[in-house]
């Protein structure tokens, strides 16, 4: 018995010892093969996208940046790849033009942020300017955004007033706080500032000695309510080459000429003013195509009767006072109109029915702009669908009216109803809705059928 024993042990050991041999040579074949396919690889070459050009693989990861502006977050994502990819965002100068100034913000750290950009400064800025104000000759844009007291506001004043920033684009002040109106910044200058093009002074600055620099493109004010009026005339006559402009505040006092106010490039006008028809009937300009206006009384815009026929986009902020008797003056001023926004609250000024003599009378304000394609109802709301029968409400009483009339089928884009648990009631009023027009509901990032 125990030779019997004796013998399977040395059978199983000549077993495992032959296993043993087998996977040593399997070893050394596996260990061969990997440094042949390393050698393979070496003659290769590395990935493909390691083998593109330094300057190459900077300008990809230049489209992985939606706003040069705010690079922070797509930045951090590449830089932790790879070694090289690191290696070549520290080493562009393009990707540390957008630098952010805050109060907890490392001064080491700022300064490397400095050094890499080398020779743009996109500059947004919160507090305090002392790190960067000796690069300003560097700066292309400045924006001064944040809720601050009046102590700070006006030390960042008195640190940018004497400063020459020859290669400024962008100048952006918009900021909130308890404080008297501000002192206009008096580095807006052509001597200072040449090359500015984009400017935006909010909230309300002293305009009264403020002129738009002839190089600008895009200009956004706020106007105090003061006893007298900044001669806005002057003020904006030098802006030729204006393709925006937005005026915001106060606008009792203005005086104007009618038709004395030339913009050949302008093709976007806001208006949130108390007085906009005389600025309106002061300006030509022939590309203007989308105007957004605040309207206290519309009766005024029979003064600029069809004036601007080449407007085809129209945005309509209504006061609570506007009289029913005055809605078809505004219509006519703009009869090219194609698409227009509107509040939801506002809808019924523009398609409810004047009781009036002749077909055209007949039919909504609305229906005199005869080019129209969309309408757009912003702020729809629960309250909206309670105050009326459903189907019964003036906007599908218009549209049904339309198409009861012939008249062409509009696109229909809608704001989400808030409504809380009552999905049903929504569903019903989107599907009266879509009977009579082409339906869009629309958030800020989508929309959906």
């Amino acid at each position: 018995m125990a030779i019997d024993e004796l013998h399977k042990a040395w059978a199983k050991l000549d077993q495992l010892e032959t296993q043993e041999r087998y996977l040593v040579e399997r070893l050394s074949d596996i260990r061969k093969a990997i440094k042949a396919q390393k050698i393979k690889i070496s003659d290769l070459g590395p990935p493909a996208i390691n083998r593109l050009p330094t300057e190459l693989l900077s300008q990809i990861f230049t489209f992985c940046i939606p706003d040069p502006k705010f690079p922070e977050k797509p930045l951090h994502r590449i830089v932790s790849v790879s070694r090289r990819w690191r290696d070549v965002v520290w080493n562009d100068p393009s990707f540390w033009t957008s630098i952010k100034v805050t109060p907890s913000q490392d001064k080491k750290l700022l300064k490397k942020q400095l050094k890499r950009s080398l020779h743009d400064a996109y500059v947004k800025l919160y507090v305090f300017l002392d790190a960067i104000v000796p690069h300003a000759n560097r700066w292309r844009s400045l924006i001064i955004s944040d809720r601050l007291d009046a102590e700070p506001v006006q030390s960042i004043l008195l640190k940018i007033n004497h400063l020459s920033v020859p290669f400024l684009r962008e100048f952006s002040i918009d900021i909130w706080g308890d404080f008297d109106y501000l002192p206009c910044p008096d580095f807006l200058s052509p001597t200072h500032t040449p090359a500015l093009e984009y400017l935006t002074l909010k909230p309300s600055f002293r305009l009264d000695s403020f002129v738009a620099l002839p190089t600008l493109k895009a200009l956004d004010l706020s106007f105090p309510y003061v006893n007298d009026p900044p001669p806005v005339m002057s003020m904006l006559t030098p802006a030729h080459s204006l393709t925006s402009l937005v005026l915001d505040g106060d606008s009792e006092g203005w005086s104007f000429k009618k038709n004395d106010l030339h913009y050949p490039l302008l093709e976007k006008l806001t208006l949130y003013v108390d007085e906009p028809v005389p600025f309106l009937a002061a300006i030509v300009a022939p590309k203007l195509r989308y105007v957004q206006c605040q309207i206290l009384d519309s009766m005024e815009f029979d003064t600029i009767e069809g004036k601007f026929r080449d407007v085809h986009d129209l945005s309509l902020i209504f006061s609570y006072q506007v009289e029913d008797r005055s809605r078809e003056p505004l219509c006519r001023a703009f009869p090219g109109v194609r698409r227009v926004h509107v509040a939801v609250w506002d809808a019924s000024f523009l398609m409810t029915s004047i009781h009036c003599s002749g077909v055209l009378g007949e039919r909504p304000p609305i229906d005199q702009f005869l080019n129209l394609e969309t309408v757009i109802i912003e702020s729809l709301h629960r309250r909206w669908l309670e105050c009326w029968e459903l189907g019964d409400d003036p906007i599908v009483k218009w549209l049904r009216g339309r198409q009861e009339s012939g008249l062409s089928r509009l696109r229909v884009r809608l704001s989400p109803v808030h409504v809380g648990e009552d999905w049903a009631k929504a569903s019903i009023y989107y599907a009266l809705l879509r009977k009579h027009c082409d339906l869009e509901i629309f958030t800020s990032n989508v929309v959906t059928w």
